[in-house]
């Protein structure tokens, strides 16, 4: 069993080689992308000599904006590359450079060599909802000049009718051949990709989307459809296999999590937690890094 680690950065160079350091083995590959606007160098400094590790060249960079498909087109690139580097992968797992794992390297491996497609669906994006302005509205989040003009958010326009939109989390981990279906399906399905392009936070859209219309969704671990009572899925903080506080009160979220999570982190049932910060995630780290070893 091998799995593509795909991992998109654009700060904390010495975390991110940290991440890389836990991650390393004989049956993962690791890909990475480092947003364009920043320099790589202090990225691939003391880690190129890991051979598991392949940095996307400058063609295949990304100036990645919040919210923007920017960060699609990022994920399309880091696909593209490891479904094209001459190795075959079992499983893909998209990570976030602010990401660490929680679990054993081990314990990982074994839950990833399963059917399992560890994602998180939160809602329906139909006619209610506050984020059905995500994909009823064009949004411009790649565009500086557009951004600046606020009233272009506000014009409405079709949405994408062949299948139903849904809204989750957009770090997950799939199966080869749940990959490979959303590979075929956007080969057939340009007008899809144009609509996702002028979609708010269309990242935690466009795979959701797809593998909820595929004949994986039935794997899919994380899935509000499936949650009873549906208010106990909301209310918990592990999405996919990954654990993300979205609930804490009276701080930015998802919470930077710290020495008071550990806990937490410990007991959960997610292999992976975000956001860490240098600084502010130091203490917590060395305890998980104690607990999960190396």
């Amino acid at each position: 069993m091998k799995v593509a680690f795909l991992i998109i950065a654009h700060d904390q160079p010495a975390h991110l080689k940290r991440l890389i350091r836990f991650l390393s083995s004989d049956w993962g590959r690791i890909f990475v992308h480092i947003d364009k606007k920043v320099d790589i160098a202090a990225f691939r400094e003391g880690i190129e000599k890991h051979k598991n590790i392949i940095f996307l060249g400058d063609k295949e960079r990304v100036s990645i904006n919040w919210a923007g498909y920017s960060q699609v087109e990022a994920t399309l690139n880091l696909l593209d590359a490891s479904l094209n580097c001459g190795e075959h992968f079992d499983r893909f797992c998209l990570l976030s450079g602010s990401d660490f794992p929680v679990k054993p390297l081990r314990d990982i491996k074994e839950e990833f060599d399963s059917k399992k497609e560890f994602m998180s669906v939160d809602m329906l994006l139909d006619g209610s909802g506050t984020k059905r302005k995500f994909v009823s509205r064009l949004h411009f989040m790649d565009s500086a000049l557009f951004k600046a003009i606020g009233w272009l958010p506000k014009i409405p326009r079709k949405v994408y009718a062949e299948i139903s939109l849904y809204h989750g989390c957009a770090l997950w981990a799939l199966t080869e051949g749940c990959i490979k279906y959303i590979v075929e399906f956007l080969q057939d399905n340009d007008a899809y990709i144009a609509f996702c392009k002028h979609t708010l936070s269309s990242d935690e859209i466009f795979f959701t989307s797809i593998v909820k219309k595929s004949p994986f969704a039935e794997n899919i671990t994380h899935d509000f459809e499936k949650s009873k009572p549906p208010h106990n899925y909301i209310s918990r903080n592990e999405h996919g296999c990954h654990y993300i506080d979205w609930h804490a009160a009276g701080v930015s979220l998802p919470k930077i999590l710290n020495e008071s999570d550990a806990d937490n982190l410990l007991h959960t049932a997610a292999l992976f937690a975000r956001k860490f910060r240098e600084g502010n995630s130091d203490r917590l780290l060395q305890i998980i890094e104690k607990s999960i070893g190396r």
